[in-house]
This record gives C-alpha cells, structure tokens and sequence, in this order.
C-alpha cells in the first residue's frame, strides 16, 4: 500500500493507529544516557555503550536488551546480572524523565488524528511502571489513546519483533489486524508490525545508525511529514458525508 499520494490516508483515517511510543516522545537522547549510566555497575565507563551497540537493541524488553548489551561488552552475568543492569537504567531513568520533550509534531499529530475519528493505541515494550512514570509529563499525548499496552502485559508472550503485542492492542481496539497503521523507530518493531498483518510505517531516529528499514511500508523523516499529508479535518468530515 502506498502512502506517498496525501488522498491515500483517506482510507485509513477512519480505521486504526497503533503507535511505538518510543518516538512519539524523545526518549532515546535520555533513554542512552540511562543505559550507559547503568553499565557503572558492571565496572565499565558509560563511554562503553556506543550508539551502534543502543540502536541494536531499540524496541526490546528489558530481559532481552539487557542480556544484549552486556554479552556484548563480554560482562560476567553471574558478577551482574541482566536483573541488575535492567534495574539500574530504571534507577537513573527516574530522575530523566522530566526532561524528555515530545518529538517535534507528535502532539499536532495525535490531536490531528483524533479529531479525524481515528482510534489510537500505544504499544511500547516499556514496562507499566517506567510508562505510567514517564507519560504524566505528555498528557496531551496519553489523553486521546483508547489502548495502551505495555512490555510486562500478561498477554504479551512475546515480545517484539514478534506480532503479540501489536495483536493485542488491536484486538483490544476492537480492529482488524489489517486495519491498522503501526508507526514505529525501531526494526524490532516494524517486523513485528508486518508480522502482525498491520502496515508499518518507520520513523527513523537519526541518532541510531544501521538500522535497516526496508521491509516498512514507508519511511518518513519525522511525524510532521506525515501530518502534512493528512486531509484537512473539515475536508475529511466532508468525504464521509
């Protein structure tokens, strides 16, 4: 399905959206600094943890992304364990949450969307605590999601890149798998979105280099792009009249 023409999101505005909420706010400029501050525990320097080696482990679970970084950077699991590190990067995400913005457009869109009729879900890998943490600063952001469900959700088996978690916010939604448009930041994500039957639309952060976005639907450089093909909110009521 193309999304390059703007008139193609009339055939998705009325339908579903489920988000990655990573991007929607900017979280990986802080999120890096609490991986890496997190690794002190392991003896290392927080210059251990490189973008490269972060972008690698973008929309995983904590119980995943922890064991990634540390058996990459050859940590002994028995002296720090996965449990450990996963703890300390929530210890210092704490005192950062306050000072993570939205990423530029998110609120217009999200305002844009919902006043369009579209129905909105997040399903993010974070754990229930560190989200509910975190978005008290976004309420305009939170306010208009009917769904949200998180990483440690009993009925997320699996996390990304397999479909579960974006199965279950549809389901919850009450929308057909192919019905739903999946903005995502992550590869782990939009293989899960696709997996999911759902089409996928990548948002790359900049900052995470080699990540591979190829098998995305569309990729678009940030929110705003996509905002501005959005039918104007009168000429879209007008359409379904």
């Amino acid at each position: 399905m193309s999304f390059s023409q703007p008139e193609s999101f009339f055939e998705f505005y009325h339908c579903s959206t489920c988000w990655g909420a990573v991007w929607r706010i900017d979280y990986e400029g802080q999120s890096h600094v609490g991986l890496a501050e997190g690794l002190r525990g392991a003896g290392l320097e927080p210059e251990a943890l490189t973008w490269e080696l972060h972008a690698s482990i973008i929309g995983m679970r904590p119980e995943s992304w922890s064991h990634k970084i540390l058996t990459s950077l050859n940590v002994d699991l028995e002296a720090f364990s996965c449990e450990q590190y996963a703890h300390a990067y929530h210890d210092v995400m704490e005192g950062l949450y306050d000072r993570i913005l939205p990423m530029p457009g998110a609120e217009e869109l999200v305002s844009h969307l919902s006043t369009l009729g579209v129905r909105m879900a997040i399903a993010t890998s974070s754990v229930r605590k560190s989200f509910d943490t975190k978005m008290t600063y976004h309420p305009k952001l939170l306010a208009p999601m009917e769904v949200v469900v998180t990483g440690d959700d009993p009925a997320v088996h699996r996390g990304k890149p397999a479909p579960d978690i974006f199965l279950e916010a549809a389901r919850r939604l009450g929308a057909q798998p192919g019905e739903c448009v999946v903005f995502e930041d992550s590869p782990h994500g939009i293989t899960a979105a696709k997996a999911a039957g759902m089409h996928a639309v990548a948002v790359p952060d900049p900052r995470l280099p080699g990540n591979d976005f190829s098998h995305a639907d569309r990729v678009v450089s940030s929110l705003r792009q996509w905002l501005e093909e959005l039918p104007p909110t009168g000429d879209a009521a007008a359409a379904l009249a």
